[in-house]
């Protein structure tokens, strides 16, 4: 049982990892094409 918890724990930990990063890469493309806009 404690295996499957941490499982659990591992796949949520990877999950919100990349959610962050594909947030903030995201937001790292938005400033860009602003950049690109405003010049």
């Amino acid at each position: 049982m404690t295996t499957h918890l941490a499982w659990w724990g591992v796949a949520l930990s990877a999950g919100a990892l990349m959610a962050l990063a594909w947030w903030g890469w995201q937001q790292g493309g938005l400033a860009l094409m602003q950049l690109g806009i405003h010049c």
